[in-house]
């Protein structure tokens, strides 16, 4: 990893882990029969079947001695002598393919069976439709943001990560659970159209990566990652319709796991790959008995947001300066510095500075609430708010910036309390939840929703990560320089030129 990832890093990821019996390993494009068919060489018993065929352990190992390798979407798979996909033996292989590995009974990588829909590169979604899918995610967010931030200490959160993970789980609820978390998300288009929506979110997101490249400044770049997984119990009835919804507008299918035989094992395969979609800034994101042997669907969102500023602050322009914090107490922090053209606001009880970053299609916001102002703002915050704030800006103002260097982790915390509060009462409930657009006997519900996340920034840029889980269960003449010395509790938001909030935050005390 690069000096510039070591410094700074943030980002969100989304899982969500429903639990009563959701997936198993005959679930696959089109529920038919698969069952499992005793312990693999390997240990993992019962490897399910992919796209609802059947599927069974071999006896012999893959070269490189990984036992009992799936075999490909729509076949029968065996543990042969062959490798799998991509000569990774006993590896998971593409979309739609089986594969397990390990030793002496544990699992070391899920299988994963998906729908035969194709995902849509082109979603339907319409020009006046998106604008307000994507000001709804943000009222959403910032609804929770809300609720976390009561407690006046550092927060990092995505809404992105968190709204994501819902909404896969939102594709399976039935009557007043789909009510309830409808109006928790704030959503009020057809379901095909929000799922659409959610889709055109990834592939903007997607878009906006630019390659390292040199500039008079440096090495510059933006990686912006969104990876949607599900994670099922082996040999539970997944709908065929939901697993269609995954494909097609999540780009996900079902990665096969065994809850009931080896509930932290299975925890720890799913912590290990948000780990690694988030550059290991993401760890241990479903704590201890997160998952227990009733779990049975596990849903996630990983983001991952790495980019440069625009216009790098000097490193030996950065010296020791003091943050008051929330609590009264001074703290000594590393303060940057630079004088340049910023967009900039001011308001009453506040200013505003917007600090792009390379492409100048992503950027942080930083409101500063005036001294003894920052809990009157901060509870005065909604998306028309912060839209209008943000529309005050001025084309370019020179502002002469000081900002601390800052990096903290926040979570794994649950996303349960504040959800309830949102009206989103049912879905936690059994036997009240109703999820039977997953599996039709109602037997799903949530028992919880994690979220994690990672926020760093220092003179280069920032990097930031995060993770969200939800766990069913069964169950003219120029005027001088403007000052914006950022020495006091402030909020951040990284922001897509959408208007999408990917990360929100408050530092109450920039020492950590």
């Amino acid at each position: 990893m690069s000096v510039l990832s070591n410094l700074f890093a943030g980002m969100g990821i989304g899982l969500c882990a429903l639990g009563l019996v959701a997936c198993s390993s005959s679930s696959g494009s089109r529920a038919e029969d698969g069952t499992g068919a005793g312990a693999a060489t390997g240990g993992s018993p019962g490897a399910g079947g992919s796209a609802g065929q059947d599927a069974t352990g071999g006896s012999e190992p893959a070269p490189g001695g990984s036992p009992g390798a799936g075999g490909s979407a729509g076949q029968d798979a065996t543990g042969g002598s062959e490798p799998a996909p991509g000569g990774n033996p006993g590896a998971g292989g593409s979309a739609g393919q089986d594969a397990t590995g390990g030793s002496a009974g544990v699992q070391s990588v899920a299988q994963e069976a998906r729908s035969d829909v194709p995902y849509d590169a082109t979603p339907d979604i319409s020009e006046a439709d998106y604008p307000s899918f994507v000001s709804h995610t943000n009222d959403f967010g910032l609804d929770v943001f809300d609720q976390l931030v009561a407690d006046d200490t550092n927060v990092v959160f995505s809404p992105v990560s968190t709204a994501v993970a819902l909404g896969m789980t939102y594709a399976g609820a039935r009557g007043d659970t789909a009510t309830q978390m409808a109006t928790a998300l704030h959503n009020d288009l057809p379901d095909a159209t929000f799922h659409a929506a959610q889709n055109q979110l990834a592939q903007d997101l997607a878009s906006r990566n630019i390659a390292p490249h040199e500039t008079m400044d440096g090495t510059k770049s933006v990686r912006l990652s969104l990876v949607n997984a599900a994670w099922a119990q082996r040999d539970y009835p997944i709908l065929p319709g939901f697993l269609d919804i995954l494909s097609e507008n999540y780009d996900a299918g079902i990665k096969l796991l065994d809850f009931i035989a080896d509930p932290d094992g299975s925890r720890q395969i799913i912590n290990q790959s948000v780990a690694d979609q988030t550059e290991d800034r993401i760890e241990d994101l479903i704590p201890p008995n997160g998952i227990l042997t009733d779990t049975r669907l596990v849903l996630t969102n990983a983001l991952y947001f790495y980019a440069t500023w625009q216009a790098p602050f000097l490193i030996e322009a950065t010296n020791e300066g003091v943050f008051h914090t929330l609590a009264g107490d001074d703290v000594t922090v590393d303060m940057m510095h630079d004088t340049a053209n910023y967009q900039y606001a001011e308001g009453s009880g506040y200013q505003l500075v917007d600090l792009p970053y390379d492409g100048d299609e992503l950027s942080m916001t930083v409101l500063l609430p005036r001294a003894g102002s920052f809990a009157d703002i901060r509870d005065s915050l909604s998306d028309e708010w912060l839209s209008d704030a943000c529309a005050s800006l001025s084309p370019e103002s020179e502002i002469q910036l000081s900002l601390p260097k800052f990096s903290f982790t926040w979570g794994t915390e649950s996303l349960k309390p504040a959800l309830e509060q949102l009206g989103m009462t049912d879905a936690f409930v059994y036997p009240i939840a109703d999820f039977t657009g997953i599996e039709s006997t109602r037997e799903l519900y949530i028992s919880d929703v994690f979220h994690q996340a990672f926020i760093a920034v220092d003179e280069h840029g920032t990097e930031a990560a995060a993770a969200t889980a939800v766990v069913l269960t069964a169950g003219s003449v120029p005027d001088p320089p403007i000052p914006f010395t950022v020495d006091r509790p402030f909020l951040f938001f990284i922001r897509d030129t959408t208007g999408l909030i990917l990360f929100a935050g408050q530092v109450v005390d920039a020492s950590g």
